[in-house]
């Protein structure tokens, strides 16, 4: 009766502990755990099972999240999460995030908000759960449940910035882009890669303390390309570079010796049809899980 309800359900509730933490590992952690802790004679007595599920794994990603704040308060530089990197569209590994619709960028808008407003902001936005639903998980009226999404959503930016993943696909942008970055990585010349950005635009690292990287974000396209000018020299993007798929959307990561050392996903500004945010990800603890060709 396990088996069958970890078969039914597994997807499902990584998809949440992922939204929840940022962090696949932590994410299938959390899940097992859940299931480790469900006794089959316990089940006859639960009428509506994938609501207790979900309600297990929630409550579980609040109070590991209410701990992991104090750790990221003295985090080495920027924390971003954990890529979900994908060889090919429509990787099996995908589906956590393509068919709930989240992109990277919303994940670490996500960032703002404490707990209990990040699990209703993604049960419901994210996961298009009704309020009766996500009250019956959070084990809240449906009032309250009301008011923490209108709180989240007031901590959020507006509607039309926020990066939904929900919004149109740029694929022939996205592939400009990455085929741009690629060659400028090459050549050590980025001015048209660095077109494709708004004037605003800024570039967030992480490199958790392990890799060296900039440990504020860099506004603006002439200090992002000053400082890409000055690291490519020394070898900072030397390996291999894949186009891949960060979250479902077009990235690319960056292999030495077969393994991966960073991670690049991007922001739409939907007006202006450039790039409004970078993320590199070098932190090799959130690497770890990117499939090798």
């Amino acid at each position: 009766m396990v088996e069958e309800l970890y078969k039914d359900y597994h997807l499902l509730l990584v998809s949440i502990a992922y939204r929840m933490l940022g962090s696949l590992a932590d994410a299938e952690d959390i899940v097992q755990d859940v299931f480790a802790d469900v006794e089959p004679r316990m089940l006859a007595h639960i009428v509506n099972r994938k609501a207790y599920l979900c309600r297990s794994v929630t409550n579980r990603c609040i109070n590991y999240l209410k701990s992991a704040r104090k750790r990221r308060e003295v985090y080495v530089g920027t924390w971003l999460p954990e890529p979900l990197v994908t060889l090919a569209e429509g990787d099996p590994m995908d589906t956590i995030v393509k068919q709930e619709s989240i992109s990277y960028a919303l994940l670490v808008t996500l960032e703002q908000l404490n707990p209990v407003e990040r699990a209703v902001f993604i049960l419901r936005e994210t996961l298009h759960y009704t309020y009766k639903e996500i009250a019956e998980v959070l084990e809240r009226t449906e009032g309250s449940c009301r008011k923490v999404y209108s709180r989240a959503k007031a901590k959020l930016p507006a509607p039309g910035e926020l990066p939904l993943a929900a919004l149109p696909a740029r694929t022939e942008q996205e592939e400009k882009f990455v085929k741009l970055f690629l060659h400028a990585v090459s050549s050590g010349h980025f001015e048209e890669c660095l077109s494709m950005l708004t004037r605003e635009a800024v570039l967030y690292t992480d490199g958790g303390g392990k890799v060296r990287c900039a440990l504020r974000p860099i506004l603006g396209t002439q200090r992002i390309q000053a400082l890409w000018s000055g690291i490519a020299p020394r070898g900072y993007f030397e390996g291999r570079m894949l186009p891949v798929y960060v979250n479902g959307r077009r990235g690319f990561v960056l292999l030495r010796a077969g393994r991966p050392v960073m991670a690049v996903s991007m922001q739409w500004d939907p007006e202006q049809d450039r790039i409004r945010k970078l993320f590199i990800v070098s932190n090799p603890d959130k690497l770890q899980r990117i499939p090798l060709l």
